[in-house]
């Protein structure tokens, strides 16, 4: 399916989004710079890319929970044949929680310490079901156990210190996942949490997907985390989408330098032992965007005209990618 096809008959599609920050003298600094995917009802979706590359402050964008001194600058997100960025904040507040969930990637931070878990997500429910406190704690019962949370009623007066960290995370999805969205966003989720819950999370997100129908949005620095349960990946660098396509072509065969080096500096249990893939040098800081691709200083494959000319995203059957030299 062309990129065009699927902006049209997408659940959400982003297209062209600016997200930039005031600076002291009054101008804005760009570290989203004209990001452009789309997301299909039902569909897992992944996007990978270091610390810095924009991903989550996108998210945070569709979500309409950018703080200042960030904001948006251009573009639209539009969800379900409506621009969020358009809607006021009333109808915004009934689309979160509602029709998309986010789940951060602390669960520490993301949930407040002085209440319980039930009086947490039963707060979500009544905020968009008009139910009884009884019914509402019903809702936020099925949703722990639906999560894997055992005695799930008992541990609704829980308060979130009583829960391990995956225990939290868990606690955080159940919270999401109780209104029964059409859009989960995962920012990151295993982000804090060891290797074996890490998996466990992958999984539990992998399985609610196939049970409840719902489209995800998996954000990860990780690409073999993600490739293991979205259909397609995106990958984002300096602000812009550098590649996206189907899971299994990515995976085969990369077509930008940087995701095959994402692809490379992932550890083979398999492969012969030697040293461990590194990119490198750093991403670059807002502000001292290269002129052309954003890539370049630390390309391998880098030439003059990747200095000078930032290269427009090329569509290849179902995947696209910004590249003078692909792989």
């Amino acid at each position: 399916m062309s990129a065009a096809r699927r902006m049209n008959g997408a659940l959400l599609s982003i297209e062209g989004l600016r997200v930039g920050f005031r600076n002291a003298s009054g101008g804005v600094i760009e570290a989203v710079r004209g990001v452009d995917f789309a997301v299909a009802a039902g569909e897992a979706v992944g996007v990978v890319g270091e610390s810095g590359s924009g991903k989550s402050l996108t998210m945070l964008a569709v979500m309409r929970l950018l703080g200042a001194p960030a904001r948006t600058t251009g573009g639209r997100v539009m969800f379900d044949g409506q621009d969020l960025l358009d809607v006021d904040e009333a109808r915004m507040r009934a689309i979160r929680g509602r029709d998309i969930a986010m789940v951060f990637q602390d669960p520490q931070s993301s949930l407040n310490p002085a209440l319980t878990i039930g009086r947490q997500i039963t707060d979500v429910v009544r905020a968009h079901r008009r139910v009884s406190a009884g019914e509402a704690r019903r809702i936020a019962g099925e949703s722990l156990e639906r999560v894997g949370v055992r005695e799930a009623g008992k541990r609704l007066d829980a308060y979130p210190h009583e829960f391990s960290g995956g225990m939290r995370q868990r606690a955080l999805i159940a919270m999401a996942i109780a209104c029964r969205p059409r859009l989960l966003i995962a920012d990151e989720p295993t982000t804090a949490l060891d290797v074996t819950v890490q998996a466990q999370i992958v999984d539990l997100i992998a399985e609610l997907r196939r049970d409840l129908g719902i489209a995800v949005l998996f954000i990860s620095h990780n690409l073999q985390l993600v490739a293991e349960i979205v259909d397609r990946v995106v990958v984002m660098y300096g602000g812009k989408v550098v590649e996206d396509g189907p899971v299994e072509a990515i995976e085969l065969s990369p077509r930008h330098p940087y995701t095959g080096l994402l692809q490379a500096c992932v550890p083979s249990l398999t492969a012969p032992v030697g040293p461990l893939v590194a990119i490198e040098g750093a991403p670059p800081r807002l502000g001292r965007m290269p002129q052309g691709c954003p890539f370049s200083p630390r390309c391998p494959r880098v030439v003059a005209r990747c200095e000078l000319e930032m290269p427009a995203l090329l569509t290849e059957g179902e995947r696209r990618f910004a590249c003078w030299r692909p792989l």
